[in-house]
Formats: structure tokens, sequence, C-alpha cells
């Protein structure tokens, strides 16, 4: 299974990399701090699983990107804040789960257990 994670803080690529190998030992997790990187990453490896944060830039767009172009990823978007609008935002672009970035961590695993993940994603 492969999992992109796109977040502009290191602490968080390392502390949810760190959870989803100790949770998924067979998980390929890809890394990426921009825009850009989530991109070309998600372009090239077509992960099953997106972890995106709300305060990368672009990140809705990057949302809009993926869902157009696979849209059976499961895209889990990450906020600090949990405001309507933005859960709003995220939802209509095709977000599907939006969690608490603090403090719903160990939600995500379970979450990526209910998937039907794609094979070789």
């Amino acid at each position: 299974m492969k999992i992109l994670i796109a977040d502009s803080s290191i602490f968080i690529l390392d502390r949810l990399e760190n959870l989803l190998l100790e949770t998924f030992s067979n998980a390929a997790v890809l890394r990426a701090g921009s825009y850009k990187d989530a991109m070309m990453l998600f372009k090239e490896q077509l992960p099953g699983i997106v972890l995106l944060d709300v305060s990368l830039p672009r990140s809705l767009s990057l949302l809009g990107e993926i869902k157009k172009r696979q849209s059976k990823t499961c895209v889990i978007v990450l906020s600090i804040q949990i405001d309507l609008k933005i859960h709003e935002k995220y939802s209509l672009r095709g977000a599907d789960f939006f969690l608490d970035k603090y403090y719903e961590f160990e939600k995500i695993p379970g979450i990526i257990k209910t998937q039907q993940v794609v094979p070789g994603q």
C-alpha cells in the first residue's frame, strides 16, 4: 500500500510516517513538503491514500488535482483548525475525511484499514 503525506512540517511528516510504519509494515510511505513535490509523487506513484495538511500552500488545488486524476484515492485532510468553512471547501473538492491534526492522529490507521485501496496502491 502506498501512502502519500503532504505536509510542510518536518515534525508532522516524521510523526505520521512513524505512526503509519508501526501500523502497516508493508506500507510505502511517500513524503512531500510542497505542492510541487506532492503532485510529482502522486503522478509517479499513484498512492491509494493521501494525508493532506490544509496549511500546505495550494493544498485545495492539490486535492482537486488528485481527485480529478484518481477519484478513488482516499484523501484524509488534516487541519489544526476545525473550521466549518474550511471543512466545506475541502469536502466540495472531494476530501474523504477531515481530522484535527493534533488530537485525532490515532484515528488515521483505523480509517486507512477501512478503505478499499486499489491493489498496487
